[in-house]
């Protein structure tokens, strides 16, 4: 902004700060530029204009604060400022980041590694399970399925109960742990 349009916008938004009503768009359409280019400067586009849009509902909200002894671009600029440092701790405390800024999402892809893990569990949750009765390892199926029997819901999660505990004992035998 030159030197004349910063005189005239101390002299607008000293009268807008007096309650000239009619200051208000000449004031805006000073300043949105002006306001929009300085949030461009810190944020990604797409949350410039938002911060913009806020800082400048600040300034005309608190137009009539304005002492008109102190610059007026100067006391604009720091209201903007202090709204995008608002803007920047919101999308923070949300953990908000621009897409952007987004790493790409990891391989999915399964190691040789964890498939050899994944079979030597498998393999050693089917010997467990063979070591239980049938009635266990049914019980322990249909749960794994989701399907009920009918049986009344508690009784059902009891057997559920006693099956796992066996199951249990079995696999802590050669694993220590389950």
């Amino acid at each position: 902004m030159d030197a004349g349009g910063r005189a005239a916008l101390q002299r607008d938004l000293t009268a807008l700060a007096r309650g000239e009503r009619s200051a208000f768009e000449v004031v805006f359409v000073r300043l949105w530029p002006v306001v929009r280019g300085f949030a461009g400067g810190f944020l990604p586009p797409h949350e410039a204009e938002d911060a913009a849009q806020e800082a400048l509902l600040k300034i005309f909200g608190r137009a009539n604060a304005f002492d008109p002894r102190r610059d007026a671009l100067s006391w604009a600029l720091g209201v903007a400022a202090w709204q995008i440092r608002t803007h920047r701790t919101r999308a923070r405390r949300r953990r908000e980041e621009s897409l952007e800024a987004a790493p790409e999402p990891p391989d999915r892809a399964v190691s040789p590694e964890e498939k050899a893990i994944a079979g030597e569990r498998a393999a050693a949750l089917e010997r467990a399970l063979s070591q239980l009765s049938a009635s266990d390892a049914a019980t322990l199926a249909a749960y794994a399925r989701g399907d009920r029997p009918d049986l009344p819901d508690a009784t059902f999660r009891k057997r559920v109960s006693r099956a796992l505990s066996r199951l249990r004992a079995r696999w802590r035998i050669p694993h220590g742990s389950l």
